[in-house]
């Protein structure tokens, strides 16, 4: 498993916060991220330092167009970076990478946001179908869904 090609992503906000905190601990992975992902180009200068890092736009369901255009580059990491697996801290144009990932038949790992405490987020309810390992922050919210898992808070 040391060769095994992580990429790890998040868009501004919570999500990133959550992601960073998640990757204080990533020298206690098998193998540390090796392609860092985010949604604005402030955010890239943080992840820069860490290793190669991409820019996908933002997008949501009141801004649609910036998710094609979030799949096109989705499409181009999966095509020449071929990581193993996506971990996320979610949001929308994450989900369209994992969702392309899972296409090129890769592993994803979905941790929902720590803000949705009675319910999954928007995009969580659409990964809950895809992920290989879903994790959310509410130890509750894990024991109404039997896909999801509960590991702890992040933040």
């Amino acid at each position: 498993m040391k060769n095994l090609k992580i990429c790890v992503g998040a868009s501004a906000g919570g999500h990133m916060n959550q992601l960073l905190r998640l990757l204080d601990h990533a020298h206690d992975w098998p193998s540390g991220p090796s392609i860092y992902i985010t949604t604005q180009p402030e955010l890239a200068g943080k992840l820069q330092k860490k290793g190669k890092t991409y820019v996908i736009g933002e997008c949501n369901r009141y801004h649609p167009f910036g998710a094609i255009i979030a799949l096109w580059r989705a499409l181009g990491i999966m095509i020449v970076d071929k990581p193993d697996v996506v971990i996320t801290t979610g949001s929308l144009p994450l989900a369209l990478v994992c969702l392309v990932a899972k296409l090129f038949g890769k592993k994803v790992v979905w941790i929902d946001s720590i803000a949705n405490a009675e319910k999954f987020s928007m995009s969580g309810r659409l990964m809950y179908r895809f992920a290989d390992l879903f994790l959310t922050q509410w130890e509750e919210l894990a024991q109404a869904h039997e896909k999801a898992e509960f590991a702890g808070a992040i933040l």
